[in-house]
């Protein structure tokens, strides 16, 4: 790899990567396990309890019912776009697109 490319390792990534011809391959079982452990690791997910007005849950379960879909799936989803950059302010957005 050249240095541009390294430019988003870390001091230990670069390491392996300056060290990777020192290593010999897993067996195919092993890498195999350790692929099916790393994407079960990833599916995990985690319980989260939240308070809100009962006006905004209700609106929740409308909207969810509307789009027929459990509430909780709506709420992952909302949150999953925010985390990832994905939710955008209509406001915001009108006024880029000079649509206000």
């Amino acid at each position: 790899m050249t240095n541009d490319e390294n430019k988003y390792l870390d001091k230990e990534e670069q390491w392996y990567e300056d060290h990777a011809e020192d290593f010999i391959p897993a067996p195919d079982e092993v890498r195999e396990q350790l692929i099916a452990t790393a994407k079960a690791t990833i599916a995990k997910t985690e319980r989260m309890n939240i308070r809100m007005s009962k006006a905004d849950m209700a609106n929740l379960k409308a909207l969810a019912h509307r789009e027929g879909i459990p509430y909780q799936s709506l709420v992952s989803s909302v949150l999953h776009k925010y985390v990832k950059g994905l939710l955008v302010d209509i406001d915001t957005a009108r006024k880029i697109l000079n649509l206000s």
